[in-house]
């Protein structure tokens, strides 16, 4: 059976390149890492090739996380060139501040702004399409959902579903789980990726946002 990245990479041409993720939801964990290793993943700066350091913690060479943080970094840094959205909702905001990092939250405020900068560009058109909402209505009481993640992860996955959004990335274990990505992908059309798939289903295409 294959796995969500290698149904979609399975498609040929047009529809291949057509599922790359416009907007696309960041939870919590995704957030904390763009803050706490910013000066690597933005300006590219790294104080070693071995690894990754902040205030909270050490991330060595050879973790699973390193490889995330550089996906991360091989995203974000030629961003300004690309037509990518990114969306956050209350349902962030919650785990942010149950942290009790003033600085996390005043990060969350700086780009929930951007994001409803986002939304706001729309004018007249839709910012969400209306299927979004039939979709939201319908995860909310989808009982297979709702038993497949914990009550936090399972909010987060609907914010991203009403928010319209094709992927959801997060480094979270649930991540993990090719049944439930599959699963989601299939009713809600919305991908559950690790920045590492991201950059998998984007690669063969950056040159044009370099």
């Amino acid at each position: 059976m294959k796995n969500l990245i290698e149904r979609i990479k399975s498609l040929k041409g047009y529809s291949r390149f057509n599922s790359i993720p416009s907007r696309i939801f960041l939870d919590t964990n995704v957030l904390q890492y763009l803050q706490d290793f910013g000066e690597y993943i933005f300006d590219n700066y790294r104080e070693s090739k071995e690894y990754f350091q902040c205030s909270r913690k050490s991330i060595c060479k050879g973790e699973r996380l390193f490889n995330e943080i550089e996906a991360l970094h091989d995203i974000f840094i030629n961003i300004n060139r690309t037509n990518f959205e990114f969306s956050l909702s209350p349902a962030v905001y919650h785990e942010v501040e149950k942290k009790g990092d003033t600085r996390f939250v005043s990060w969350f405020n700086d780009v929930w702004e951007h994001w409803q900068a986002v939304v706001s560009e729309y004018e007249n058109r839709e910012a969400f399409s209306p299927l979004s909402e039939k979709r939201y209505k319908k995860a909310v009481i989808d009982k297979s959902l709702s038993g497949s993640f914990s009550t936090d992860d399972n909010k987060i996955v609907l914010a991203a579903i009403r928010n319209d959004c094709n992927a959801l990335l997060t480094v979270d274990k649930f991540a993990k789980d090719q049944n439930k990505k599959i699963y989601v992908f299939i009713k809600y059309e919305m991908m559950i990726l690790t920045p590492v798939e991201l950059i998998e289903l984007i690669k063969p295409y950056q040159a044009l946002w370099c």
